[in-house]
């Protein structure tokens, strides 16, 4: 009996580490293990995590039918918002044309500035930067419409047809 109950935990908590993508064990992981996140909500309370896996596990697997469709109408990271890849964030301020007249001690201090702000979660939705010379950023906080006008005038000199001679 004891033995059948210690194999029972055992294979629930390797299916429930192995099975990330259900909602309920990406929260538990996303709260208190963090392996799939940077840090997790809650730093010392692993123990805890281990306790609610197996049973959140259950849970995923009883509900699987509706979070498959929610996952399918609603996205793949529903209900949990991730933060911005910091890779593909460096990758676009390395092609910048601001960010390439800067000297390598000014892009040192702007990279180390920019993942700063994106870890420090500051930066909102209508959160502006503008990079200075000196390789510091500037954070400007904008209203909904301010925002919107600035996508649409950045959206217009893209769109904007090159005549050819």
């Amino acid at each position: 009996m004891k033995s059948r109950i210690v194999r029972l935990i055992t294979v629930s908590l390797i299916a429930a580490t192995l099975a990330q993508g259900c909602m309920l064990s990406r929260l538990v992981d996303r709260s208190f293990l963090g392996m799939s996140v940077r840090r997790p909500a809650y730093v010392d309370r692993k123990g805890t995590g281990i306790f609610l896996l197996p049973l959140t596990a259950v849970i995923d697997l009883a509900t699987f039918p509706i979070q498959a469709l929610l996952v399918v109408f609603l996205g793949d990271n529903f209900p949990f918002v991730d933060p911005p890849d910091a890779l593909s964030t460096m990758y676009a301020l390395e092609s910048h044309p601001q960010f390439k007249k800067l000297g390598e001690p000014e892009q040192a201090i702007a990279r180390a500035e920019l993942e700063e702000l994106l870890d420090s979660g500051t930066l909102t939705a209508n959160s502006a930067l503008a990079l200075g010379d000196d390789g510091h950023w500037t954070v400007v906080e904008l209203s909904a419409e301010a925002r919107e006008q600035l996508i649409a005038r950045a959206g217009a000199e893209q769109a904007e047809p090159v005549a050819a001679r």
